[in-house]
């Protein structure tokens, strides 16, 4: 029985996180622009396809964290510190952390984790050296 519990954890969590809340969709690629200008070239269809992909890589990533045995706060450090050294600033990350969370069906995980944006610029800076 031991054995099949890491494989419904998968299942449940794979379950859980497929949906793409399309509510979402605007105020992230408003957010997503912000930091990336290029994107804001990209067609109606491509911003979507970029972002269905984007939460693809957000569930991956949080797969990933999970399987290796890390808190859901270290993914959402690992998240807020990979926009920053893409460029955002603290205030552009926290507006894309939030919609683009919401949007890939992780709320809970940003809702419940998420300490404030102090919290995550002071760790940000002891990695960042």
């Amino acid at each position: 029985m031991k054995k099949w519990i890491p494989i419904i954890i998968f299942i449940f969590v794979s379950c859980s996180f497929t949906s793409y809340n399309n509510e979402y969709e605007e105020a992230t690629i408003s957010s997503y622009i912000e930091i990336y200008p290029s994107f804001e070239l990209l067609s109606e269809n491509q911003k979507t396809n970029k972002l269905k992909e984007e939460c693809n890589v957000l569930e991956d990533e949080m797969l990933v964290h999970v399987d290796d045995g890390l808190t859901l706060n270290y993914f959402l450090e690992y998240e807020y510190y990979k926009y920053r050294f893409q460029g955002g600033s603290p205030e552009q990350v926290e507006d894309l952390l939030f919609p683009l969370f919401y949007l890939c069906g992780l709320d809970e995980i940003i809702e419940k984790h998420w300490d404030s944006l102090d919290y995550q610029e002071e760790n940000y800076k002891k990695i960042s050296g």
